[in-house]
């Protein structure tokens, strides 16, 4: 019997555990997000630019935080089992569906925490979509929340970089309609990573 119970402990505590995440190059990130952040700063001077008409002018550039390697992070991907569609309010009042992909376990600030992932069901290339609030929001950040966009990775792990997160398109342009984070993504802390206020 004690055996059976000691056994029993074993198989808990590993299904307690979750996978780790890819072990990051940090320079290789640094290096990705200042092409990203080239890119979102062409893609606002472009003709699909989602800035109004009077803002175009006077655009120089998106504003974010210094880059931080302390907010890139390894992530595994606890997966959801029932895979629900998900409609989500936005700031127009509409309804954007998702799929439940599962919860990215990671630790930040010395805390393991977790974050829900979405699976996008419209567009041509799918990806996960995490969209989250934290102590920025409000202040030195949208009040909304802010995005992360993930590539879809077989394996279930990823590099969370945080210095991707960017605002929705309806901070610039309020006809755009932008999911609001739900309420269990909040997290605890100042993520002083990604796109700011000016």
């Amino acid at each position: 019997m004690r055996r059976f119970l000691l056994l029993l402990l074993i198989v808990a505590a590993g299904c307690a555990s979750e996978p780790a995440g890819p072990a990051l190059d940090w320079a290789a990130l640094e290096a990705d997000w200042q092409r990203w952040v080239a890119d979102r700063d062409s893609l606002f001077r472009s003709p699909t630019t989602p800035l109004l008409p009077n803002s175009l002018t006077a655009f120089e550039g998106l504003t974010y935080f210094d880059y931080d390697s302390t907010f890139a992070v390894p992530a595994a991907l606890a997966p959801s089992l029932d895979r629900d569609t998900v409609r989500f309010p936005t700031t127009t009042g509409e309804l954007r569906r998702y799929v439940s992909a599962g919860d990215l376990v990671f630790e930040a600030g010395g805390v393991q925490r977790r974050l829900e992932a979405f699976e996008t069901v419209e567009g041509p290339n799918p990806r996960l979509f995490v969209p989250f609030t934290d102590a920025t929001n409000g202040r030195r950040t949208y009040g909304g929340g802010r995005y992360l966009d993930l590539e879809l990775q077989p394996a279930g792990r990823y590099a969370l970089d945080f210095n991707r997160a960017y605002h929705p398109y309806c901070v610039y342009n309020p006809t755009y309609s932008c999911p609001l984070p739900p309420p269990e993504n909040r997290l605890e802390l100042a993520v002083t990573a990604g796109e700011r206020y000016p």
